[in-house]
C-alpha cells in the first residue's frame, strides 16, 4: 500500500534533534526559533557558559571553544551519525533544506537574486550590526565613546535598512516581515536579536531602532516577537540589561583596582 505524503514526511524526520544553547544567547534563540517556526521537535539543552569545561560544549564545538548554539541530528538510518554542526547561520540553513516545510527561510533557488542578497545581510547583521557584536562598544569607558558607538551602530542599520528596500521591496513582498508575509532568514535572525537590541538601547539611552528611521528592521523585529510570542525562546531585554550593568560593574571595579 503506498505511503501518504504525511507519512513520508515522517518517514524522512531524523530520530533525534538536540540543539545546543544558553540563556540569553541570541545566536541559540536563532536557531530554536527556526526550529519552532519548522514545527520540529527537538530537545533542548540549556549550558552554562562558565562551566562549559565541565560539559560537552568543547567536545561538540572546539573549532569555536565551546559557544553555542551547536546541533546534532540522529538519522533514523544512523547516516547522520550524530555530528554535530556549529554556527547560527550554518543552523539556520541546514534547518531550512532537511525541514523545506513552509516557512521557507531562504528564497527559492529560482530566485538566486534574492537569495544571494539574503546571505549576504546576513553576514553583515552578524559581523557588523548584532547586539553581540556592538555590546563591547556600548560599554566603552566613556560617555562620548559609548555615543559614538550607538551612532555607528545606527549608521549601520541604516545601511542595512536601505539594502533590504532595495533588495526587498515593501512594494513587492507585501507583509511585515523582510521577507514578506511569512518570517525567512532576516527575519529570524533580526527577531531574535530584538531583546538584546532593547537591552543596547536602555543602556545608551537612546533608541536604537527608531521605526520612522528603520521601518523594515521595526517592522520586522515588532511581527516576529508576535509570531514566536508562545515558543517560550524569548529573554526578557530587563534580564540582558542586568547582564550588561553587571558586566560595566566588573569593569569598574578592575579599573579600580588596578589604579
Amino acid at each position: 500500500m503506498a505511503m501518504t505524503t504525511a507519512a513520508v514526511a515522517a518517514a524522512a524526520q531524523p530520530k533525534e534533534v538536540k540543539l545546543y544553547g544558553a540563556g540569553g544567547s541570541a545566536h541559540a534563540a536563532m536557531a530554536r526559533n527556526a526550529l519552532e517556526l519548522k514545527g520540529v521537535r527537538y530537545e533542548y539543552v540549556e549550558e552554562d557558559l562558565a562551566r562549559k569545561s565541565e560539559t560537552l560544549l568543547l567536545r561538540l564545538n572546539p573549532a569555536h571553544a565551546g559557544k553555542v548554539p551547536v546541533l546534532v541530528v540522529v538519522d533514523d538510518d544512523g547516516g547522520g551519525g550524530g555530528c554535530p554542526l556549529a554556527e547560527s547561520l550554518v543552523i539556520l540553513e541546514y534547518v531550512d533544506e532537511v525541514w523545506p516545510q513552509a516557512p521557507r527561510l531562504l528564497p527559492p533557488p529560482s530566485s538566486p537574486r534574492a537569495r544571494a542578497a539574503a546571505r549576504f545581510w546576513a553576514r553583515f547583521f552578524h559581523g557588523e550590526v548584532s547586539p553581540l557584536s556592538r555590546a563591547a562598544a556600548v560599554l566603552a569607558p566613556t560617555p562620548e565613546e559609548r555615543a559614538e558607538a550607538v551612532r555607528e551602530m545606527k549608521a549601520r542599520m541604516a545601511v542595512m535598512e536601505a539594502g533590504f528596500e532595495r533588495d526587498f521591496p515593501s512594494s513587492v513582498v507585501g507583509g511585515p516581515f523582510v521577507h514578506g508575509a511569512t518570517p525567512g532568514l532576516l527575519d529570524v535572525i533580526l527577531g531574535s536579536c530584538a531583546a538584546g537590541t532593547r537591552a543596547i538601547s536602555a543602556m545608551a539611552g537612546e533608541e536604537v531602532v527608531e521605526p520612522d528611521a528603520l521601518p523594515h528592521v521595526h517592522a520586522s523585529m515588532a511581527a516576529f516577537d508576535e509570531r514566536v510570542a508562545g515558543f517560550g525562546t524569548s529573554v526578557p531585554h530587563e534580564l540582558l540589561l542586568a547582564r550588561l550593568l553587571e558586566r560595566e560593574e566588573r569593569r569598574r571595579a578592575a579599573a579600580s583596582a588596578s589604579a
